[in-house]
Parts: structure tokens; C-alpha cells; sequence
């Protein structure tokens, strides 16, 4: 989760990685220079839960955050969580299950809420839930991007075999997808909206 001035939100975006049914997980906070008290939240809530690891960093941007938190990750899966949205109780739980059991998969999304942000992102809402299957995903890649960031759980090893996020004058998330999937790798969209996606 990269973090920068969200003093106001974060402390409920944690806490819905704290309730969740899966509990063997651990919370990789990069938190990019805020100037707002975001550092204060997120030093208490470490405090009160091993899993939680703060990563500090001098203000670089939303993709080395991104990279920097990928890198620390130990994990097997990577699940991806911005600082304004929630997670629903099960979403590791499902997203997890759905690698164990689709070796062919290498990245799992999941139908989103909308947290409200205006028509325009009412209608993205609704365009990415309706794209289900992979056949679908990949050729919709084309449009814009086939699944919402922070609802996504990935392989770590992805990574490692096509490069992870990079820095420039695009869209971080949507550069990584074209390149993945260019790659063969296989998207995935569970049905159930596990994740509210607001867009303050």
C-alpha cells in the first residue's frame, strides 16, 4: 500500500486488512513522504500489530512506492490496496484460494463497490466489473484498463519473470497490465465485489 498525505483515511484502509478472514498476511506500507500526520497513524497501527511494516521514503512518486513495496514483499501472492479504499472481509481469503487452485492464472481481481467520485468513474465502475472472463480482459486491454488496482492479487514471481512497475509519463497500473499481458499472462476477475474503490 503506498501512502502519502492520507492522515484522514488510511487508518481505515488498515484496519480492513486487519479484519480479514485470512489472517497470514503482512501489510507492506510505503509511506512516501506525507506531510499531514499520515506517518503518526501509521506508527500507532504498526504498534499494535506485528504484521503491519512501515516503510519509510522521501516523496517519489505512487510507482517507486509501488516497487519499493513489491521488492520488501515476502510473501507468495501480492495483493495491491490504495490508502483511500477498503477491503471486504474475505477478499485475501478468495483472491488466495483462486491462485492455490488456477496454477494457469497469474493475476486475480475481483468485481469493486463504487465509493463514489462522480458519473464518469460510476460508468469505469461498471465497465470494469462487467469484464469477467480473461478472453474478455485481454481484449478489452485495449480500452483502457481491464481490472481496478487495488482490487488485484498477483504472483510475486510475476514480477521477476516480466519486470514489475515502472516510472514515466503513464499510467503505472495500466503500463504493467499491457506488458503482462502481452506476455501471456492470464487474468482472472472473481464475481463478488470484495474491495469499495473510492475515489475522493
Amino acid at each position: 500500500m503506498p501512502v502519502r498525505d492520507a492522515a484522514p483515511c488510511v487508518a481505515a484502509a488498515v484496519r480492513s486488512v486487519q479484519a480479514q478472514s485470512l489472517a497470514d498476511w503482512e501489510l507492506v506500507v510505503v509511506e512516501d513522504g506525507s506531510r499531514d500526520g499520515t506517518a503518526e497513524v501509521l506508527r500507532a497501527l504498526a504498534g499494535e500489530d506485528a504484521r503491519i511494516r512501515v516503510l519509510r521514503t522521501e516523496p517519489r512518486g505512487i510507482a517507486p512506492a509501488l516497487q519499493t513495496g513489491c521488492d520488501a514483499a515476502r510473501g507468495q501472492f501480492i495483493a495491491r490496496l490504495d490508502a483511500d479504499d477498503v477491503m471486504h472481509p474475505r477478499r485475501l481469503e478468495l483472491q488466495a484460494e483462486f491462485l492455490r487452485a488456477n496454477a494457469d492464472s497469474g493475476l486475480v481481481s475481483c468485481r469493486v463497490d463504487y465509493g463514489g467520485g462522480g458519473a464518469g468513474y460510476a460508468a469505469h465502475v461498471d465497465w470494469v466489473n462487467a469484464l469477467l472472463e480473461p478472453e474478455t480482459m485481454a481484449l478489452r486491454r485495449f480500452v483502457e484498463a481491464p481490472v481496478a488496482h487495488p482490487s488485484v492479487m498477483f504472483r510475486r514471481e510475476l514480477i521477476a519473470k516480466h519486470g514489475g512497475y515502472r516510472d514515466g509519463a503513464f499510467p503505472e497500473d495500466y503500463e504493467l497490465w499491457l506488458r503482462w499481458l502481452e506476455a501471456g499472462v492470464r487474468f482472472a476477475k472473481l464475481p463478488e465485489a470484495l474491495l469499495t474503490w473510492n475515489d475522493p
